[in-house]
């Protein structure tokens, strides 16, 4: 054998006794692009272990779920929301993209769905956007899916909280209010009993209906969207529908072929059409 071959054989067998001594796996996730994915923490009472963090507020109460998996729930519906966003924004551009003559049978139906929730086409040109109506709306769906996936680089908190009449509810952003200057109350949605609830809505999973219900809640804390209009004369001047969660929710589920929760339907049509 020559003397080279010697050589490298013996470097083949210190290296092969290097290889033998390293965690190939961990040094693997350490060079490894970071994870990406939903970016929150979940704070309840009752939770099996890794399912939650301490509550600092003091006013948690446990989620319904049996075994106390509470964390997977709002996984899969926080996955769920930013799939029904992202498709949704691409079906009101894909609309806008072509002139109403042209459109073939998904955009046609965008359109007709828009129309009924929003007053108008999502191509109707809005003089204070500077573009169309439909922009607007895909762009805040699009930035509500963007801070779920972690991609805007915060974490949401969701909290359980006690109250029975709504399935969630953020803080108001009223300036007058000392807490409102607190940025995590911002990136908070709390979380209701009939949230957790099977309430076995028409053609509307329930993974689905928490996933739109984490957008209605997600919109208020990004873009400060309104629900004053399920009960006029409660609000002396109604939100018109495009400055309303309500139609956000009920026409994300519709879009993407889903029953809606006809609360939020006729809370939407109660509020006034925009004037453009």
């Amino acid at each position: 054998m020559y003397e080279a071959e010697l050589e490298f054989e013996a470097e083949l067998r210190n290296l092969m006794r290097v290889l033998g001594r390293s965690n190939l796996e961990s040094e693997a996730e350490m060079y490894a692009p970071a994870a990406k994915g939903p970016l929150f923490d979940l704070a309840c009472t009752g939770c099996a272990p890794g399912q939650c963090v301490p509550c600092q507020s003091r006013l948690c109460v446990a989620c319904p779920i049996h075994g106390g998996a509470c964390r997977t729930i709002v996984f899969d519906a926080v996955v769920e929301g930013i799939k029904l966003a992202r498709s949704a924004a691409d079906k009101v551009d894909a609309a806008v993209a072509v002139p109403a003559k042209a459109r073939g049978k998904t955009e046609k139906e965008t359109a007709r769905l828009y129309q009924f929730f929003f007053c108008h086409d999502p191509a109707k040109y809005i003089s204070w956007v500077g573009g169309p109506s439909g922009a607007t709306v895909s762009a805040r769906l699009r930035a509500v899916a963007k801070e779920l996936s972690g991609e805007g680089g915060q974490r949401i908190l969701f909290e359980c909280r006690p109250d029975e009449g709504c399935n969630a509810f953020t803080t108001p952003p009223d300036p007058r209010h000392p807490t409102a200057r607190d940025p995590q109350l911002r990136r908070t949605v709390f979380l209701c009993p009939p949230f957790w609830a099977n309430q076995g809505l028409p053609g509307l999973p329930e993974v689905n209906r928490r996933a739109a219900t984490i957008i209605h809640e997600m919109l208020h804390n990004l873009f400060d969207l309104d629900d004053f209009t399920r009960f006029p004369p409660h609000q002396p001047t109604p939100t018109p529908r495009r400055f309303d969660a309500h139609c956000y929710e009920a026409f994300l589920l519709r879009v993407n072929g889903y029953g809606s929760d006809q609360t939020d339907v006729q809370a939407c049509t109660h509020a006034p059409c925009e004037a453009v």
